[in-house]
């Protein structure tokens, strides 16, 4: 199965805070999800942010559901 984080917005023109949106993942990792999708632009401005905060997004999941 797929899950997924969704960020929420402060502003209309401010980025998601990535620590928050992740605490949806160990319900769902609970619930069979084994799989996650993850948009960046939600979460960074920069395209030359993205590995940095694809390293972030994996260290976070690991060590919420382990």
């Amino acid at each position: 199965m797929v899950g997924g984080i969704r960020g929420t917005f402060p502003t209309s023109d401010s980025i998601a805070d990535l620590g928050q949106a992740m605490k949806a993942l160990p319900d769902q990792w609970e619930q069979g999800f084994t799989t996650f999708c993850v948009k960046p632009s939600m979460f960074i401005d920069d395209l030359s942010e993205v590995p940095a905060f694809c390293r972030e997004a994996i260290r976070q999941a690991t060590s919420l559901v382990g």
